[in-house]
Parts: structure tokens; C-alpha cells; sequence
């Protein structure tokens, strides 16, 4: 008997490896003998009894010849540009119209299906009829909110308005929580040539430059509409305006300090008690606005002097 040397590991799986490429049908193994792209096809919004059409193409991934028997398609939609029953040889292709044709407003699914000797072949079909010729125009389509105080609200306006038939709103969503929509009630019915006004709202919740993308899917051919703004939160910062003045020269037992809006007055006084230091800090103060200051001083009989002159300080923002 004939004994043959052993063979190494590398040459074992090289021989395993070589039997695998003349095996019947081995492609199928390893994947879908029949491909199809795209797969699935959506159409988007469509008007009702138009048409918009892709194209689909099966390939042969196999080194044998698939025979197609059929190729059938269910709800609205439609084929056309190939003929059954069809060879189709190894790695070779063959490319065909897909089309939807909505006969109503409405969401459609269907499935189209290729029949052969190999596994079947599916691919999910998805659209919406609108109404032809309805649109829905969106003015202004963008905003800018500019610098908004964290936890503010800032509020602009946006107009939406029908075409010639009537646009039904069924939602309304935004890619960041801080911006949203005021005044749009869901589901929502625009008459023909009719407008609705609607708040874009910013509330930021944290400091930084952000944006966002609002889409409004409606029942209009051009759906969905999209609306983007931007915007920046500013962190709220407490401010207070410190003063001095000079001691008075009389005999004095304290001082009172006011506080006014407009230069010249009225003057409103901050102290409850009269100050015995020459120094003051207003910590009620707000971002951006302007104070006018005048002191007087108190005698031992309670007497006020005259104001002193007026000092002028300007709060900044934030």
C-alpha cells in the first residue's frame, strides 16, 4: 500500500478552499444568487395620477444561468421594460422601469416580485398620493434668534399658506427640543388660498450657538416643508454696581442712597437704614440697563441734606 506524505495545515485548506469553487451553485452559499438595487424603493410624495418611475436592476451573482419565470407587482405601482420568462446568463444584468401611479390621496405599500430557479426576489415599494397641483408655501423659511438669556423664550412667526386646494398638516417635527412650534394644532386643515401664522419659538437651556430643522409633512406635492433656524443661548450673570462717595464735612450720624431711571430722577431710596460707612453695592440691578445714583446725609435730628451730585453706571449684557 501506497503511503502518501501528510500534508500541512495550509495545504489541507487550500485543497478544502479549490473543491469549494467547483461546486454546483456555490455562490448561493454565501449570498442572494439573484441581487436587486435599489431595494426598497420609496417614491416620496406624489400627485395623484402622475407617475414618477425608477430604475431596478437584477443581477446574476452566480456563475450558472438563472432562469426568471415572472416578475409580478401588487398595489399602485407598475413595471415595464422586461419581458418573462428571460435567461439570464452569469453576471449579467438586466435593468427595468419601476413606476407609481397613486389613483388617490393617501400612503401606499406594495411588493414587487421576481420569480426563477433561485431564491425569490423582493422588494418593498412605499409612496404617497397628494393632491395634484396642491403646494404649501412657507415664508420665511429660515430665522435667526441671535443671542436668547438660558431659560428665555424668544418667539418669531411664520406664515403657511395653501395653493389652490386645500393642505392638511398631519405633523410637524424638530431635529433639537429648544426650538419648537406654537400655534399649529395637529392634525390641521389650511382652506385653499387660505394662511395660518404660526410661532417658531427658541428657549435655550444651556450657552452655545445651536440650530435646528423643523419638516411639516402635509398632504402638498411639495411636502415635506422645512423651516430652518439658529440661534444662541447666553448664561444669566448677576451684576452689581458698587459705589463710594466722600465723607460730608458737617457732623453727620449717616447717609441714604437713591437710585433713578433717568437721569435727574425721580430718585427711589435702596437703604432701610440710614448707612454709616461711605460705600454702597446695589445687587438689584438688572443686564442692560442704566442707573442714575445721588446720596444725602442725615444729621443727629434726622435732618436730609441736599442730593449730591448725580453718578451715571451703565449695567452690561448679559
Amino acid at each position: 500500500m501506497r503511503t502518501f506524505p501528510r500534508s500541512s495545515p495550509s495545504t489541507l485548506l487550500f485543497v478544502v478552499l479549490t473543491g469549494l469553487c467547483f461546486l454546483s451553485m456555490s455562490v448561493q452559499a454565501f449570498g442572494l444568487a439573484l441581487g436587486s438595487s435599489p431595494s426598497p424603493i420609496n417614491y416620496g410624495s406624489t400627485p395623484v395620477n402622475s407617475g414618477p418611475y425608477t430604475y431596478l436592476t437584477l443581477t446574476n451573482r452566480t456563475r450558472a444561468t438563472i432562469k426568471i419565470s415572472q416578475v409580478a407587482v401588487t398595489g399602485s405601482f407598475k413595471f415595464s421594460g422586461i419581458t418573462t420568462p428571460l435567461n439570464l446568463a452569469s453576471f449579467k444584468s438586466v435593468t427595468f422601469m419601476v413606476k407609481f401611479v397613486p389613483k388617490s390621496v393617501g400612503n401606499f405599500t406594495g411588493t414587487l416580485t421576481v420569480s426563477s430557479n433561485v431564491p425569490k426576489v423582493t422588494v418593498p415599494l412605499s409612496g404617497t398620493g397628494v393632491s395634484a397641483g396642491s403646494t404649501l408655501t412657507i415664508s420665511p423659511t429660515s430665522f435667526s434668534f441671535g443671542n436668547v438669556t438660558v431659560g428665555n423664550t424668544s418667539t418669531q412667526t411664520v406664515t403657511l399658506k395653501a395653493g389652490t386646494l386645500p393642505i392638511s398638516i398631519s405633523a410637524a417635527t424638530t431635529t433639537n427640543p429648544e426650538f419648537t412650534l406654537s400655534g399649529l394644532t395637529l392634525p390641521k386643515t389650511i382652506a385653499a388660498g387660505q394662511s395660518l401664522t404660526v410661532g417658531v419659538n427658541f428657549k435655550p437651556t444651556s450657552s452655545g450657538s445651536t440650530s435646528t430643522q423643523f419638516s411639516i409633512a402635509d398632504s402638498a406635492a411639495n411636502s415635506p416643508g422645512k423651516i430652518t433656524a439658529t440661534g444662541a443661548g447666553v448664561s444669566t450673570k448677576q451684576h452689581t454696581v458698587g459705589l463710594t462717595w466722600s465723607p460730608s464735612t458737617s457732623s453727620v450720624v449717616g447717609y441714604n442712597i437713591y437710585r433713578g431711571t433717568t437721569t435727574g430722577g425721580p430718585y427711589s431710596r435702596l437703604n432701610s437704614g440710614s448707612l454709616v460707612s461711605t460705600s454702597y453695592s446695589d445687587s438689584t440691578v438688572k443686564s442692560g440697563s442704566t442707573y442714575f445714583y445721588v446720596t444725602t446725609a442725615l444729621n443727629s435730628s434726622g435732618a436730609e441734606s441736599i442730593k449730591s451730585n448725580e453718578v451715571r453706571a451703565a449695567v452690561p449684557t448679559p
